[in-house]
């Protein structure tokens, strides 16, 4: 499994030679450690520990998994589940419905005062949503599963757009590993740590070994199996599908499905979130998503949007790759002059533990 240090290193806006000088190593020693062709030495690893401010394991990706925390006051705010979103639409298409944390309660709760172009938040099950503000009729907040709250008319008929909380991008990126494997692209999941896959996958399907258990317990009755196998079929598919697709709802009713392979999700994305808001206007035109590299593109117009949905798993990891393309040493800023350009990011902050105990909605 790939380590985290090009994670941490980007976070904390340090280039490959910051880090190896912080490590007391070269450049190109560092480097085989971030690509993992070599082993990080204990003593480095401390070295780079410290100057991360994170953990041996952060840096390894080998801490436990990030888990909501469901009524926890312990866990870190954009962990601790705040309940549901339904955002309805006056195009009247389907509602959105979205598992939220209490950082983004308290974030969209802020942009929906403001004037912004977009509403951007993450939930707790691999989506990043950009929902153009002109297109909202309502936005309901609910502490509470949507099953009974909300407008009276739509409690049995909301649809949860993220089925499944799992809010730690290293499970979604086995998620689409194993979504690669269903389809016959190769062992993709060889590459993850067989107990984190066969963790991950019991969380969004489940195995034979599972079923048996259940006829047994008699849970499923055995004339019911293969009804109850098709039904969960179709929500293992939902899941995977939030690991490879963006999701395009138009004003117009419509909805796309979009599956990505060589492209950057970041750089469309960025055109949804204007960090730099209100000191800033936004990028006129359509918006470029071109999800399979040279070969298909796609141009949106901002105004004809309702939402755009993005797997935030792949976002973050564009957003590594960006940012540290950007990434320039001092050296070369001395001898670019006036015209270098250097990216300053936000130092990352170190998380306080959390209580494990999320659970998959039902």
């Amino acid at each position: 499994m790939v380590n985290r240090l090009k994670y941490h290193r980007v976070q904390n806006a340090k280039t490959q030679a910051d880090a190896a000088k912080a490590a007391g190593v070269t450049q190109p020693t560092y480097q085989r450690w971030e690509t993992d062709r070599a082993e990080v030495p204990k003593t480095a690893l401390a070295k780079l520990a410290k100057y991360f401010k994170a953990t041996p394991a952060e840096l390894l990706g080998t801490h436990p998994p990030v888990e909501a925390a469901f009524y926890s006051d312990n866990a870190p705010l954009d962990l601790q589940y705040y309940g549901e979103i339904a955002v309805h639409f006056k195009s009247a298409s389907e509602p959105l419905v979205l598992s939220i944390s209490e950082a983004v309660r308290a974030s969209a709760y802020s942009q929906l005062h403001e004037n912004r172009r977009f509403i951007t938040f993450k939930d707790l099950g691999n989506r990043s949503v950009a929902i153009r503000r002109e297109a909202i009729s309502e936005f309901y907040f609910s502490s509470e599963a949507y099953d009974w709250y909300g407008p009276e008319e739509e409690h049995n008929n909301y649809k949860l757009g993220t089925p499944v909380q799992m809010p730690d991008t290293r499970d979604w990126d086995i998620v689409e590993a194993i979504y690669d494997e269903e389809i016959g692209a190769g062992d993709s999941t060889s590459d993850y740590p067989k107990e984190q896959v066969e963790r991950v996958r019991e969380a969004v399907m489940t195995t034979d070994e599972q079923w048996d258990k259940l006829v047994a317990d008699g849970r499923v009755k055995p004339e019911e199996l293969e009804t109850e196998k098709a039904a969960r079929a179709a929500d293992t598919a939902e899941i995977l599908a939030l690991a490879h697709t963006v999701t395009i709802q138009l004003s117009n009713g419509k909805r796309r499905e979009i599956e990505y392979f060589d492209c950057n999700l970041f750089e469309c994305w960025e055109r949804f979130e204007d960090e730099h808001y209100p000191y800033s206007d936004p990028e006129p035109g359509l918006i470029r998503l071109p999800y399979e590299g040279y070969h298909q593109t796609v141009f949106l117009n901002p105004e004809a949007l309702d939402y755009v949905s993005f797997p935030t798993h792949k976002v973050e990891c564009d957003r590594i790759e960006s940012y540290d393309d950007g990434l320039v040493d001092d050296d070369e800023v001395e001898a670019d002059g006036d015209d270098a350009k250097v990216i300053k990011l936000p130092k990352a902050k170190k998380k306080s533990p959390v209580k494990k105990g999320g659970t998959k909605r039902s």
